[in-house]
């Protein structure tokens, strides 16, 4: 009798969450893009999520509609995710609070040179955005980015250098005009 899918990945087996993710993760990204507004943030929650499943795999073999448990499993992870940026946007203000006291933390607005810079950063997909506002105006490590936007130190760093990227290409662009 060949195992259910559902005790298949109970068992851990690699082949039945590769089979649980090509059969969900287009359907689950396209949720998740809804649920946050942002496809790097729905990407993280669906990596999150199977993860979730990974660790927690034992007690799948029991549930009655595997579909339906993952599709919650995906409600929840984006209310933690908002539930975290939230938390965190407090303590980045906490942060700046402390480091105005200090004297260490100029405004935006002080430290752009030209509309063009405005107009390139604004240009960059949110969460990218973020980032670079929390690097270079709040001067945050990537260690504490990644805590206060709840994603890795990984995708904290990555998120930099592609804005960093879109920054260059857009200020060169511009700089030619």
């Amino acid at each position: 009798m060949a195992a259910t899918l559902a005790e298949s990945l109970a068992a851990g087996d690699p082949q039945a969450f590769a089979a649980l993710y090509d059969r969900l993760a287009a359907r689950l990204l396209g949720a998740a893009r809804t649920m946050t507004a942002a496809s790097a943030d729905a990407e993280d929650v669906v990596q999150d999520l199977f993860v979730e499943l990974a660790r927690g795999r034992t007690h799948l073999a029991t549930v009655a509609d595997l579909e339906a448990y993952v599709f919650t499993m995906l409600r929840n992870a984006v209310r933690r995710r908002s539930r975290r940026v939230a938390i965190g946007r407090r303590a980045v203000l906490a942060i700046a609070e402390r480091r105005c006291a200090a004297g260490g933390l100029l405004s935006a607005a002080a430290d752009l040179p030209d509309d063009q810079l405005a107009a390139a950063v604004a240009a960059l997909p949110e969460a990218q955005r973020e980032v670079v506002a929390l690097k270079i105006n709040a001067g945050l490590t990537f260690a504490e980015i990644a805590a206060v936007t709840g994603t890795s130190l990984n995708t904290a760093a990555s998120r930099y250098r592609y804005a960093l990227e879109k920054l260059r290409t857009a200020l060169t662009v511009q700089e030619e005009e």
